[in-house]
């Protein structure tokens, strides 16, 4: 009787022990303590039991992409495939094996995919690409740990302020420390507020480490008392100095502004510069019964022409005659450089320049200095027709790289010749910066409704490639909205170039999900750089539709395009 009694009790342990569901379970224990390769043993010797099973063939596919077989998971995924219905109700499936493939990359010995696998794991916004970013901050290429250091300001995680406050510690390469003090203060790290004000004081620190931790307390000196601003414009330093000036600036510190004033006379054009532009920012008239005329009148002939052109913007916005004259005479000046950005604070004045830009514009001869007198006359919807002519004839004639001076002063940008540099992770960076000028320029001739704006953007997009990279797009901007209404209307152009250049833009720029289609249909047939540059216009986008397209994209043999992608995979899935 007992024989029968055990041998019963075998039988039924041993047929508990092959159900589907007791044996998922194993597969997933293996998996929670990070035994990969053990659960990948335990799921395949359970479909060899129940090979019907879905849940035994999904618990493989878990296994494979935990482990980091991106093949083997792909093949485990085309078994599956068939038996779904709805991508979205196994959009957990298609997440894994996408992250199976980001995962990878990660490792990858080539740089250029390490780099593409930290932008699309940040583009993705999940909490997953936080290994992958803490990995890039640490990886032996300092290049890659700049980008590492910039892309993790986009997530708010304690662990990065752990980090970076490391980093700063033990890094010795000067543009990855820069990098990490600007992260410092876009994360906020109040701790680090001492050791930036020791960078500021350090004569050894860099000049471009010394800007960048000025910066980065500016940003986190919301708080900061008047006894501590007064302490700070009273400095030795002339960086400190200068910060006190940004903070009355940046928050707009009114009743502060009475601290600018022994800042005009400072013995650095760099601190009179900041104290004219917070008095400008904050449009001061009058500080204690004395006019702003007055108290910066002797700026107008200081020997840095920063500085003058400075203060004569401040007393133009003033409607003080003296500001128009100054900024007239630096028209003329024998220095393009100087001409340009004289015409960039007469079109940064808004309406009190329109006299002075309109009657400036026949007199100059350089483009340039011609160009940005027009933008600032149509942002006031004065002599439409004139400007948009002229604006029209300069983008006709000039065909060299153009840029946004951004460097020079941080109140106007003037548009000049192209000085941007190459940047190893982003191809063709000079090109980019340039399109992206013109193609704000032409998004300014739409909205006034100029006739030839539209011819001008299709040979615009006819004789130029447009490269513009997710890395571009993430570490640049977006498009203006105006821009996109001309651009879409070439998606029917007879050309076949025009409407994929007018395809891309829009999936890039302005996230427009009517490229979807144009995009999918250019792919067989496009080179891989054209092919990276769609996958990421796709990923912009984050249509649904697409999901199904780039799951074929993960068999590619390329490991560029899988990582790619599996981001946009991610970002359909969840946008």
């Amino acid at each position: 009787m007992m024989r029968y009694v055990i041998s019963f009790l075998l039988f039924s342990s041993v047929s508990f022990a092959l159900t589907e569901e007791k044996l998922e379970k194993r597969i997933y224990s293996h998996l929670l303590i990070g035994d990969d390769l053990q659960a990948i043993q335990e799921a395949k010797k359970a479909i060899e039991s129940f090979p019907d099973s879905l849940i035994l063939h999904k618990a493989l596919l878990y296994a494979l992409c935990q482990f980091g077989s991106e093949m083997q998971a792909w093949d485990q995924w085309c078994y599956l495939c068939p038996s779904i219905q709805d991508y979205k109700k196994e959009r957990h499936l298609i997440e894994m094996l996408s992250w199976s493939a980001l995962n990878k990359g990660q490792s990858a010995t080539q740089i250029s995919v390490r780099f593409n696998t930290l932008i699309g794991a940040t583009l993705t916004k999940d909490s997953k690409a936080i290994p992958i970013l803490l990995k890039g901050m640490r990886d032996s290429n300092a290049l890659l740990r700049s980008s590492a250091i910039k892309l993790c300001t986009q997530f708010k995680d304690e662990i990065f302020k752990e980090e970076l406050m490391n980093l700063l510690k033990r890094e010795k390469v000067w543009y990855v420390r820069l990098e990490a003090i600007r992260a410092v203060g876009a994360l906020r790290i109040y701790e680090f507020i001492e050791p930036l004000q020791a960078i500021i004081e350090d004569p050894c620190s860099l000049m471009e480490e010394k800007t960048a931790a000025m910066i980065a307390i500016v940003e986190m000196s919301h708080q900061i008392s008047r006894q501590k601003l007064e302490n700070l414009t009273t400095q030795s330093r002339s960086l400190l100095r200068q910060l006190g000036a940004e903070i009355i600036a940046h928050f707009e510190r009114t009743q502060d502004s009475d601290l600018l004033l022994q800042l005009l006379d400072d013995s650095s054009a760099e601190v009179r510069i900041s104290a004219l532009n917070a008095l400008a920012l904050l449009r001061v008239k009058r500080i204690e019964k004395k006019s702003i005329h007055s108290l910066v009148g002797a700026c107008l002939k200081d020997s840095s022409p920063l500085v003058a052109i400075t203060a004569g913007y401040l007393l133009l916005i003033n409607q003080e005659k003296a500001g128009e004259t100054t900024l007239g005479y630096w028209l003329q000046s024998e220095n393009l450089k100087w001409q340009r950005l004289a015409a960039a604070a007469i079109a940064a004045s808004g309406r009190f320049g329109v006299d002075l830009a309109f009657k400036s514009i026949h007199k100059v001869k350089d483009p340039y200095v011609r160009l940005n007198l027009c933008l600032g006359l149509i942002g006031q919807r004065a002599h439409i027709a004139i400007v948009s002519d002229t604006i029209f004839s300069i983008l006709s004639q000039e065909s060299g790289l153009w840029m946004w001076d951004k460097q020079t002063h941080s109140l106007f940008s003037p548009i000049i010749p192209s000085d941007v540099t190459h940047i190893e992770t982003i191809p063709n960076y000079p090109q980019i910066v340039d399109q992206l000028v013109r193609l704000d320029i032409l998004s300014i001739l739409h909205f006034v409704q100029y006739p030839k704006a539209l011819q001008l953007t299709k040979d615009f997009l006819q004789k130029k490639d447009w490269n513009i990279t997710a890395a571009a797009a993430v570490l640049l901007q977006e498009g203006d909205e105006k821009a996109g209404e001309l651009v879409s209307s070439l998606l029917d152009d007879s050309d076949e170039k025009v409407r994929m250049q007018a395809a891309l833009v829009l999936g890039l720029m302005y996230r427009d999900p009517v490229a979807v289609d144009i995009l999918q249909k250019i792919y067989p047939n496009a080179d891989q750089r054209i092919k990276i540059t769609i996958l990421e216009a796709l990923a912009q986008i984050g249509d649904a539709s697409s999901i199904p397209f780039l799951l074929e994209i993960l068999k590619e043999p390329f490991q560029t395009l899988r990582i790619v992608a599996a981001s946009a995979l991610i970002q359909c899935l969840y946008r």
